[in-house]
């Protein structure tokens, strides 16, 4: 990988985790708290879905830190076989993603708050992290387990 690239990836996965720090302390808690000031029927769901939030925006910060990582395997040549545990891991936060994304979901629908915009953006959120998960098992399944070299 050439150093230009591996630079505008690295700094482009920054610019991402300062962006979603920024939105779990302050835009998320403020977007919530003024959906509740116009809409008071909502406040009992205000602590979870921050709590849900911040949660869900952890998987995507942990994926963004291992694609540090990544990138930085690649840049050296380093990125062999023995990486792919980084790439499984990267298949655990998505599948915790669907997990809060399929709960939160069903509690809102058993609630009875099931509003287009929330349930979309649950349902493409979830897709999104199902066919991402689902590409990466795909990979990971169809690569063998060891590198020959032709030394």
């Amino acid at each position: 990988m050439r150093r230009w690239t591996s630079f505008a990836l690295n700094a482009l996965l920054l610019v991402l985790l300062v962006l979603s720090v920024f939105t779990q302390v302050w835009a998320l808690p403020h977007a919530v708290d003024s959906v509740v000031s116009v809409f008071p029927e909502v406040n009992p769901l205000a602590v979870p879905s921050i709590i849900w939030g911040v949660v869900a925006i952890a998987c995507w910060q942990a994926i963004a830190v291992i694609g540090l990582r990544l990138v930085i395997l690649v840049r050296d040549d380093r990125f062999d076989s023995s990486s792919f545990g980084w790439l499984r891991a990267i298949v655990g936060c998505l599948v915790a993603f669907i997990v809060l994304d399929a709960s939160a979901f069903i509690a809102l629908n058993v609630m009875g708050y099931t509003t287009p915009g929330v349930m979309l953006g649950l349902i493409s959120g979830g897709l999104v992290a199902l066919l991402g998960s689902g590409f990466l098992v795909l990979f990971l399944g169809t690569r063998p387990a060891v590198h020959y070299s032709h030394n």
